[in-house]
């Protein structure tokens, strides 16, 4: 056969000039072709053949210990077959799973153009795995191709853990044109029996791999041709079919003769056998320098030309590399940059016996690699080697260095590990490494976050001889912690110590680099965000030097917007920020937003947009924004109070109560969590509860308005009045309330009007639509009389969000005469509003004439005449659900 590889098979595709990078952009293209096999290598058609037969199926494994000629064959493979096709091969990075699938991804794109780009992002959003997954299927599954192949080689470096589940998804239900082959060492974590039954699998094991002895000899006599047939005959028959062992046997040959001497020795123990043929017989015989090279290089998997300058501490490395790979010594160029990769196995003995004969160098290796892999911009290939190095307090210090890019990255599981890993003694030495050890867990594990923190505080409260620096790091984390324990202005004022006490050094350092952003969130979350107050002035021009932290400042911005009550700058923002955060992978940026943007687009009555983002927001752990989470939680809660649902009401903020409960106990989120709970509490008609929830509220603004919701429901008008005549609001938000309360409360009419135009015309000038609707029918009825003074736009959102409040005095709460369906039901809670009845026919997705025929049924159901009667029925029997009444209710 010819290769022939066919649309979409170039891996080494490159974009246009100009083009931003994509979200596979950081896969190294190296990984998705396979190296060229060297010449020695014999091609044998039987496994070609075998090969041909066994991908017929959607999966084939091709597993067989290390040195079995695996990742030989399918090169020669794909050289050969007609078959378009892509090829990965895992190393080390690929460890964490959300990188893993980004390779994956980065190689199926050259097969199929376009299909990783909706999973990417999912993955880059640190949403599930098997969502990413489902997507990447779904996007597959729509396309029509010839049949395909996708290889994944070196599956053995990642965890079982890692490789399975998500991966178990995908094979299982493959596209009809795709097939996958997965080349491991060891068998895979699948449900391979299932697969197997269901004619699903094809498989090529060791027994396959085992070099006939034609085979072996044939390959013997390239690698040695020197070497006389008698010995290339009993070499051939000690290497036991096992691509390895012939190699080293024809190399330890060569070494024989390069010392006069003759034999093949031979091995039970395969560990044994293999690490005497490097050291005694394959090595014995080659230049110093060259084994040098090679000892040195074996810390790492793959070698760059300047790696390995680095490791052996000589210029010449590289050359004496490509010296190594022309004596067949296991050294193997991979790419054209000059990479050079030595066999696994060689590696491996190479390394016992360093470990051995100078753990010394071993351990410094490992550091040179640290360092080389620090300076390159990767740092967890740096943290690997300084844990292997056992140089736990420096590990834990790069670690620091680079946590909040690492999660925002998607890389969560990485930190995680990495701080799994460190040995536990690493963060006693001093409290700088307890510092470094607290911010790391600020991105894993909020809650050991805290305890070191507190740890860490109260023993330097004992020690009066700290570093003003010191000091004032210590701070910075106690702003840290206040601020995801709730206190959010306790956490402000904390940082602004910090910052004064630590001047111009906070830029350098990614700490106190965080404490601007406590400073914007505080004032994002009091609600008196406003572009030009000085303190947001100051931290926009401060933080306009560190670029990552400008990102995070401008998602805070959005997030504070969205609150003060200016929906629809509010989605400006979002709109104008979120392509940055994601281009440069920024997860706490991103929460934000989304957040920003639910409450502006439920403010706006966009229902069907808010819901689903803030439903995944509570969803997801939000480390280190954990007050997402809880607004999320809350912002649930009164949505489901406006529809009238009161189970699922009770539901989100059972949830948000939990979340204070253990997570944030601090006053800030006390505050959020009673302000909600006094809502929910009227709108299930308990006053007592109500008012006892109003009385938590710390906040002067939110204290007094709760207050007089209270006194409203109770009938206390007068007092009502003067609570809200004592508040004073902090944003746009807050006037409008304000206005919208006053006029249920004032006693003089002309007023009333008067605060009631206020607050619609600037609700209506910011897009605020729910803040008004939520006040309940009777507000909204009295806008409506004002229909002439406001924006018709805005009043037709208004008339199709839904209404909150209590039903209109002297309301009838009747039994239906006849039982609604479903339908009909529908039709019922859309009479309450101002829609007309084509703007409901269009909602419910039928004509006019149909909406007129169910009315007809309806009104007799409810023994009513018009459409007024209906909807204060309607009004009655939702409020009366609301109160906990049974479904019998609204149906009998």
């Amino acid at each position: 056969m010819t290769h022939s590889p066919g649309p979409g098979v170039p891996h080494d595709r490159q974009p246009a000039p100009g083009t931003p990078p994509g979200p596979l952009a950081t896969v190294y293209q190296a990984k998705l072709r396979p190296a060229v096999n060297p010449e020695h290598i014999v091609r044998r058609p039987r496994l070609i053949e075998l090969l041909d037969t066994a991908v017929e199926s959607p999966l084939t494994l091709v597993v067989a210990p290390a040195g079995s000629g695996k990742t030989s064959l399918l090169r020669d493979w794909v050289g050969w077959t007609d078959l378009p096709h892509a090829w990965l091969s895992v190393d080390e990075s690929d460890r964490d799973p959300a990188q893993l699938w980004l390779s994956i991804l980065a190689a199926l794109d050259g097969i199929a153009p376009g299909c990783a780009e909706a999973a990417a992002d999912l993955i880059r959003r640190r949403r599930a795995l098997l969502d990413a997954v489902g997507t990447l299927l779904d996007d597959l599954e729509s396309r029509s191709y010839d049949p395909r192949v996708l290889v994944i080689d070196d599956l053995e470096v990642v965890d079982e853990a890692v490789a399975s589940g998500a991966l178990t998804m995908f094979v299982q239900h493959l596209p009809r044109w795709l097939r996958v082959v997965l080349v491991s060492r060891h068998a895979p974590h699948l449900p391979v029996d299932r697969l197997r039954a269901r004619g699903m699998l094809g498989e090529v094991r060791f027994p396959e791999l085992r070099f006939s002895f034609d085979e072996a000899t044939e390959m013997l006599a390239r690698l040695a041709p020197t070497l006389p047939p008698n010995r290339v005959a009993k070499a051939a028959r000690h290497a036991g079919g096992w691509a390895a062992s012939i190699q080293l046997a024809a190399l330890a040959a060569r070494a024989a003769d390069a010392r006069a001497s003759a034999g093949a020795p031979g091995q039970d123990d395969v560990g044994r056998y293999l690490g005497d043929y490097v050291w005694h017989e394959v090595l014995s015989g080659e230049p110093a320098d060259v084994v040098d090279v090679l000892i040195a290089v074996s810390v790492v998997d793959r070698a760059e030309p300047d790696l390995a300058r680095a490791l052996a501490g000589r210029f010449d490395a590289p050359r004496l590399l490509e010296r190594a790979e022309e004596r067949g010594l296991f050294a193997a160029r991979i790419e054209p940059s000059g990479a050079y990769e030595t066999h696994a196995l060689v590696r491996d003995a190479l390394l016992v016996e360093l470990r051995r004969r100078d753990p010394e160098r071993l351990a410094e290796l490992h550091q040179r690699a640290a360092r080389w892999f620090e300076d390159t911009g990767q740092p967890v290939a740096a943290l690997e080697h300084l844990l292997r190095a056992e140089e736990g307090r420096e590990a834990l210090r790069l670690l620091a260095s680079c946590v909040p890019q690492l999660y925002d990255s998607g890389r969560e599981a990485t930190v995680r590990r990495m701080l799994a890993e460190i040995p536990a003694g690493a963060a006693a030495s001093d409290t700088t490494a307890a510092i470094d050890l607290a911010w790391c867990q600020l991105f894993a594990d909020r809650s050991a976050f805290v305890q070191t923190v507190h740890a860490v505080v109260a023993q330097a409260d004992k020690d009066d001889g700290l570093e003003p620096k010191l000091v004032a790091r210590l701070e910075m984390l106690r702003a840290a912690s206040a601020a995801v324990s709730g206190d959010w202005t306790a956490g402000a004022r904390s940082a602004r110590w910090s910052l004064a006490a630590i001047g111009d050094g906070w830029q350098a350092d990614p700490l106190c680099r965080f404490g601007w952003n406590l400073l914007a969130r505080e004032v994002a979350l009091t609600e008196r965000w406003d572009d030009a107050a000085p303190e947001v002035r100051q931290v926009a021009r401060t933080i306009s030097t560190a670029p990552e932290r400008r990102i995070a400042f401008e998602a805070t911005r959005a997030l504070g917007v969205a609150l003060a009550g200016r929906a629809v700058e509010a989605l400006r923002l979002v709109y104008g920020t979120r392509q940055v955060s994601e281009t440069t992978s920024q997860t706490t940026a991103r929460t934000e937003l989304a957040l920003a943007e639910a409450l502006a687009n439920r403010e706006i009555g966009e229902q069907s947009a808010a819901l689903p983002v803030l439903t995944h927001l509570v969803e997801t752990a939000c480390d280190p924004v954990p007050h997402c989470r809880l607004l999320a939680s809350l912002e649930l809660t009164r949505a489901a109070v406006d529809s009238g649902d009161a189970a699922a009401a009770e539901r989100a903020f059972g949830e948000a109560t939990e979340m204070v409960d253990t997570q944030l106990p601090g006053p800030g989120s006390r505050t959020l969590l009673a302000r909600t709970g006094a809502l929910l509490a009227l709108a299930e008609d308990r006053p007592d509860d109500a008012r006892r929830w109003a009385t938590e509220v710390d906040d002067p603004f939110w204290g007094g308005v709760e207050t007089a919701r209270v006194l409203i429901a109770t009938g206390d008008v007068g007092a009502a009045d003067t609570a809200l005549r004592g508040t004073a609001p902090r944003c746009v938000r807050h006037h409008v309330l304000l206005d919208l309360l006053l006029s249920r409360t004032t006693q003089d009419a002309d007023e009333a009007e008067a605060a009631l135009t206020r607050a619609v015309r600037l609700g209506a000038a910011h897009g605020l639509v729910q803040t008004l609707a939520s006040e309940g029918t009777g507000v909204v009825e009295s806008i409506e009389r004002l229909a002439w003074r406001v924006p018709q736009p805005w009043l037709d959102r208004l008339r199709r969000v839904p209404l909150s409040g209590a039903s209109p005095p002297g309301t009838a709460v009747v039994e239906l005469v006849e039982a609604l369906t479903d339908r009909q039901l529908g039709i019922l809670r859309m009479l309450p509003s101002r829609l007309s009845l084509r703007e409901i026919a269009d909602e419910l997705f039928i004509s006019v004439n149909t909406l007129k025929f169910h009315l007809k049924v309806i009104y007799r159901k409810l023994g009513c005449g018009s459409r007024a009667e209906a909807a204060d029925l309607a009004r009655a029997l939702m409020n009366r659900h609301r109160r906990g009444q049974p479904e019998g209710a609204w149906r009998r």
